[in-house]
């Protein structure tokens, strides 16, 4: 066992809404919340947004019709549509399995949580999460190049892709 003598962490509790993941979700998350006027953070635990579709090199977007119409409408037809303008052997209408730039991906949701106002944490990991005993978070803990730091914010929204942030405040899961 190791033993550390007692130190304190940095809290910053400037926020309103917490995002943890960076990816579609956690993307769309953090600009509803910014463009709502709440002052938002995200933190992301690799150097880029958009997930599997950026990082995992997923090879296209998944249907965005039931073969008559879009069904997916909001923030993630306006990802899409941006996403597939950049790519010059797709057409406009295409809405089946349209291939995905992973590079051209980054800059839209980089530009699109930018424009809404969001604070990207990026390389920042949820290390910890401080509960009240009755599953309500006070904080979270997240390292990166700065050390250890505690965020508090109203409202917390896990799009960790593992419910990281639900199961460590206690939530069930299986």
């Amino acid at each position: 066992m190791y033993l550390m003598k007692e130190r304190r962490i940095r809290m910053d509790d400037a926020w309103e809404v917490i995002v943890v993941g960076g990816g579609p979700a956690g993307c769309a998350a953090a600009i509803s919340a910014a463009r709502e006027g709440a002052k938002t953070l995200l933190i992301e635990a690799t150097g880029c947004l958009g997930g599997m579709g950026t990082s995992g090199l997923i090879p296209s977007w998944c249907p965005f019709s039931d073969r008559e119409k879009v069904i997916y409408g909001g923030i993630a037809e306006k990802v899409f549509n941006a996403s597939k303008s950049g790519i010059p052997h797709v057409k406009k209408d295409d809405v089946d399995w349209v291939p995905i730039d992973p590079e051209l991906l980054k800059r839209v949701y980089d530009d699109m949580v930018v424009e809404a106002g969001v604070t990207v944490l990026f390389n920042t990991f949820l290390s910890a999460v401080d509960t009240d005993g009755d599953g309500n978070v006070n904080a979270i803990i997240a390292s990166n190049k700065s050390g250890l730091t505690a965020y508090r914010a109203k409202v917390y929204v896990d799009c960790t892709g593992d419910a990281d942030l639900a199961a460590w405040a206690g939530a069930e899961y299986r």
